[in-house]
């Protein structure tokens, strides 16, 4: 793509984009803040009778949060986009692999959904306008 063009497909990327990193910068922004502790809390208490060792769970309610922050801001600011949606992804499955521990089928089929988009993101992540990455790309050509 030489200029900006404006398809359906780079459409689509862009708005599933700024869904994904406005998703993840709101779950960071409020886990962070004056509820980070309280969030942590909650994930040793949650997980306190699951096979997970207490340390893993505990740095994992640490992690999270500021994990969300940043790639909330990378996704949207589409710096990095293919890295941190990989990174999303990985996040997501963490997840995953946390709910089912718990049974917690219904919000794995929801966290599942969350995979999809990330797949679509990923598969159109060469498509992308209004990026960093994009701008970057068309100054190299």
């Amino acid at each position: 793509m030489n200029a900006i063009e404006l398809n359906g497909i780079s459409l689509a990327s862009l708005v599933l984009r700024i869904a994904i990193g406005t998703n993840l910068l709101g779950h960071g922004l409020v886990r962070i803040g004056n509820k980070y502790g309280v969030f942590r809390e909650w994930m040793n208490t949650l997980f306190s009778n699951t096979p997970i060792p207490s340390t893993l769970i505990s740095t994992m309610g640490y992690i999270i949060p500021p994990m969300e922050l940043l790639l909330g801001v990378l996704i949207l600011i589409g710096w990095q986009t293919k890295l941190s949606l990989l990174l999303a992804s990985l996040l997501m499955c963490s997840l995953i692999f946390g709910m089912c521990l718990l049974e917690k089928w219904e919000i794995v089929g929801i966290q599942m959904i969350y995979m999809v988009c990330y797949f679509l993101a990923l598969y159109s992540v060469e498509n992308q306008i209004l990026s960093i990455d994009s701008f970057l790309k068309m100054r190299n050509l």
